[in-house]
């Protein structure tokens, strides 16, 4: 048994204490057992990690799923939903307190202006941000809702999704224009998803702000959708200079990760 099984059977409420909500319980150690894993779930691996019933998982994902808790793809697989950062401010102040460092050396490094953000309820949200030192450059207002077709982290993050899954948000979104290079047509949107697939970054050239270029990266980590992203004027961000910035971006997001997964495990 994988030491995620392992550590949500120990916690699993298969026999509930005196006292406690049996079915409370249950629907928090399905909710535990998404998020501690490292990919997608379905209901039987998450019933053999946790503990409990193949048919109460059943029951309680699709209730968690209703509620925004968990997210549900294409292949019947389970990650975390959004509403979970709601639960509590702390969550997501501690993520953007642990990012903090990462982004200040990437923005010391560079001189550039570098993010965080995660997709939540259709929209990206900036959690945190480390200015550049440039006299021109971009600045980010946390906790602002955008659309995430006109930003790369919107095309980083939505790229780990099913195509009809991100046709589903599009239209739910709409595709509004805010500048001439604004992606605008589904089909166009979903191709440029595919290379950014393929490219492992996304880029947003001027599609929210003109003059202005954006590359970002997907952090590994299954128990919420975040993003790195730096940006700049488009004339100091040619493809060499951002072939450059790839690694570093890369190498926090592996350390961040592994900083989230660490505080995550000790709960």
């Amino acid at each position: 048994m994988s030491d995620m099984a392992t550590t949500a059977a120990e916690k699993s409420s298969t026999s509930v204490p005196p006292g406690q909500v049996q079915s409370i319980a249950r629907a928090f150690t399905v909710l535990e057992t998404v998020a501690r894993a490292e990919h997608p779930v379905g209901v039987t691996e998450i019933s053999e990690a946790s503990g409990v019933p193949t048919g109460t998982v059943y029951r309680m994902a699709r209730t968690l799923t209703e509620l925004g808790y968990l997210r549900k793809d294409g292949r019947s697989k389970y990650t975390i939903g959004g509403r979970v950062l709601v639960l509590t401010k702390a969550s997501t102040d501690y993520v953007a307190a642990l990012a903090r460092p990462h982004l200040d050396e990437l923005a010391a490094l560079f001189g550039e202006t570098v993010a965080l953000g995660t997709l939540q309820d259709d929209a990206i949200m900036y959690l945190a941000q480390a200015a550049g030192r440039r006299t021109i450059r971009m600045f980010t207002s946390l906790g602002e809702r955008i659309h995430p077709h006109c930003t790369a982290i919107g095309k980083a993050l939505l790229a780990d999704r099913e195509d009809a899954e991100v046709q589903a948000l599009l239209r739910r979104t709409g595709m509004p224009r805010y500048t001439d290079q604004t992606i605008t047509d589904e089909q166009h949107f979903l191709d440029v998803l595919g290379a950014t697939r393929e490219r492992g970054y996304a880029l947003n050239e001027g599609e929210q702000e003109e003059g202005m270029r954006c590359i970002a990266i997907r952090l590994p980590y299954a128990a919420k959708p975040l993003g790195f992203s730096l940006s700049a004027p488009t004339a100091r961000m040619s493809d060499a200079t951002i072939a450059g910035y790839l690694p570093h971006l890369r190498q926090k997001a592996e350390q961040l990760t592994d900083e989230l997964y660490e505080y995550t495990s000790s709960y």
